[in-house]
């Protein structure tokens, strides 16, 4: 099929939005033999500066928000998803819009949508981003996505929570919403086959750029809590970029690119010697570091948020607490530190749910055979019009 991919940011590149998502389903949609082109839709110079303007705060989270959900952006990312997308018919058969930041509806060929969320179901979610917008902004935006969802041929989520969100809240037919997950940003062939926990030390791993959100200072806490039981245990934490501690046992590796060898070569590194990953997130809509950390057979600690229980099942791959909970989360990561054993069934049964559900192969073959059906039932509507 002759696809085209709209993303805010380049798609091209292993960096781009998503935390690399984009890319993965671009590099697997060419592997399948698909012809896909790629547009970046994000605002740049003027375009940039005017809608910077026209959502300015004062407070940066909340210009952030309301640079990325407010109408004007929207309306601009809108039409550059349009010149997009007419640049290449007649001969597009689809498009492949990751969000519902903008739309290219206009432009006259089918679209499908894959999504990580949407804001209806993060209102009421403190630690979300709408969370940085009064009542009628969220509402303003949760009608501008309303008329995305409502045009889109098809609908692909990265988890059943978010497609039960577009069938209940938003109304949109179950049939045009398909959950087809996600897979880990990096190629599970370069990692080692599974080795006994036992040679490892007693090591934990924390993995997110944004430390606060992503519960980092609960992990503190609990690690505290760790190290009084475990007096060898150590955590390394990899992903903020401006985050100094003086902590014993605690080693701070930064912001890793994977698409720096040396970095991407750490980042690999230091999911082989852990023992457990420890997620403790207040929000996240899916969460690929725990397909990560699963596909390097590491039991994982998490939190009951979102689409977290859907991929680390309690008791099997690891363990799921609520969030805040450090003494929980503390209890679960001393459980696996203290019993190799338990953490190398718990990893290897993580490992073997990842190979089954969550490879960028199975995400973009259920993405093809849904569209490759939406098209040649359009296609057969055309030629019975035609003879007609």
């Amino acid at each position: 099929m002759n696809l085209l991919l709209l993303v805010e940011g380049d798609a091209e590149l292993i960096s781009a939005a998503g935390s690399g998502s984009a890319h993965a389903v671009l590099d697997h949609l060419r592997r399948q033999g698909h012809q896909v082109a790629t547009s970046d839709v994000d605002l740049k110079g003027a375009m940039r500066a005017l809608a910077a303007g026209v959502t300015f705060s004062p407070t940066r989270k909340r210009w952030s928000v309301k640079y990325h959900l407010g109408a004007v952006p929207f309306r601009l990312r809108s039409r550059n998803a349009d010149g997009a997308v007419r640049q290449r018919m007649p001969t597009l058969d689809a498009i492949i819009q990751y969000g519902a930041t903008f739309s290219a509806r206009a432009a006259g060929a089918p679209y499908f949508l894959y999504c990580d969320s949407n804001v209806h179901i993060s209102r009421d979610d403190p630690h979300a981003w709408a969370a940085q917008l009064g009542p009628a902004e969220v509402d303003a935006a949760v009608a501008r996505e309303q008329t995305v969802y409502d045009g889109a041929a098809g609908i692909f989520t990265f988890s059943d929570r978010v497609r039960e969100s577009f069938v209940g809240d938003l109304r949109i037919p179950g049939d045009r919403v398909e959950t087809v997950y996600a897979g880990p940003n990096f190629d599970p062939s370069s990692i080692p086959a599974m080795s006994s926990q036992g040679s490892r030390a007693p090591n934990i791993l924390f993995v997110g750029r944004e430390f606060q959100r992503k519960g980092g200072d609960v992990l503190l806490s609990a690690f505290a809590q760790v190290r009084r039981e475990i007096p060898d245990a150590t955590l390394t934490i990899i992903g903020p970029r401006d985050l100094t501690l003086s902590v014993p046992g605690v080693e701070v590796l930064g912001f890793l690119r994977k698409d720096d060898p040396a970095e991407y070569k750490q980042l690999l590194d230091a999911y082989a010697r852990a023992r457990a990953f420890a997620f403790p997130t207040r929000f996240e809509p899916f969460g690929v570091v725990l397909l990560e950390a699963m596909f390097f057979g590491l039991p994982c600690v998490a939190t009951n948020v979102w689409a977290i229980p859907e991929i680390v099942r309690h008791g099997e791959t690891g363990f799921i607490c609520e969030p805040d909970d450090a003494n929980g989360l503390a209890q679960h990561l001393v459980r696996l530190l203290r019993d190799p054993d338990l953490a190398f069934t718990m990893g290897r049964a993580g490992r073997a749910r990842a190979e089954t559900h969550f490879t960028w192969a199975a995400v973009t073959a259920k993405m093809t055979e849904r569209i490759a059906r939406v098209i040649g039932h359009n296609r057969r509507r055309t030629d019975v019009a035609e003879t007609r």
